[in-house]
C-alpha cells in the first residue's frame, strides 16, 4: 500500500508540474511557455501580443464554427488586418506607442 501511495504521489507531481518558462515568455491565453522556434508563435499587430500557434489555430476554428465573417484576434478580439499594409500600419502604431514587441 505504501508503494502505491508513493506512485500516486509521484504521478500527481509529474502530472501537475508547471512547465519551465523561457526568455520568450508565456502565451497570454494558455499560459504555456512559447516554443524556442519562432515559427511556432505569431505576433498579433493589433495588440502586440505573441500568441502560440495552438491558440491561434483554436481561435480560427472557433471563428469558422461560429460562422463569423471576419477572423478576430484571440487576445483583444479586434478584427485581424486583411492586407500587409494594414498589418504594417498596426505595427507602426504599436512601435509609436513604444511597444518593445513591435520594435523587435
Amino acid at each position: 500500500k505504501e508503494r502505491a501511495a508513493e506512485l500516486l504521489e509521484l504521478r500527481d507531481e509529474i502530472l501537475f508540474k508547471q512547465p519551465v518558462s523561457n526568455h520568450l515568455g508565456d502565451c497570454p491565453i494558455c499560459f504555456l511557455p512559447h516554443p524556442l522556434d519562432h515559427q511556432k508563435s505569431v505576433m498579433k499587430s493589433c495588440c502586440g501580443k505573441i500568441i502560440c500557434m495552438g491558440c491561434d489555430h483554436a481561435n480560427k476554428l472557433v471563428c469558422v464554427r461560429e460562422a463569423r465573417l471576419q477572423y478576430t484576434c484571440p487576445f483583444c478580439r479586434s478584427p485581424l488586418p486583411k492586407t500587409k499594409e494594414e498589418n504594417n500600419k498596426n505595427k507602426m502604431r504599436r512601435a509609436a506607442a513604444n511597444d518593445p514587441v513591435a520594435l523587435g
